[in-house]
């Protein structure tokens, strides 16, 4: 990581999620329709398979990151 250049929090954010779904693969991102805006789209890009877009509704979403902590999956939500 290089301190000195400047990057925008949400970039970091989604380069961050991709480096750590490539170190463990039980990571797995939930969006709501917002993966360009919030940069998630760069783990989607790399994990299709461990990437979910619920669309406009935070409630499901919520309810499925549940649901996904709550199995045998072991993932982390």
């Amino acid at each position: 990581m290089n301190l000195d250049k400047k990057i925008a929090t949400r970039a970091s954010y989604g380069e961050t999620l991709a480096k750590l779904g490539e170190e463990n693969k039980k990571i797995v991102v939930l969006d709501a329709d917002l993966a360009e805006a919030t940069k998630t789209s760069v783990f989607a890009k790399k994990f299709p398979e461990r990437f979910f877009d619920m669309g406009i509704a935070e409630q499901d979403m919520m309810s499925t990151a549940a649901g996904l902590a709550g199995s045998r999956t072991n993932c982390i939500c």
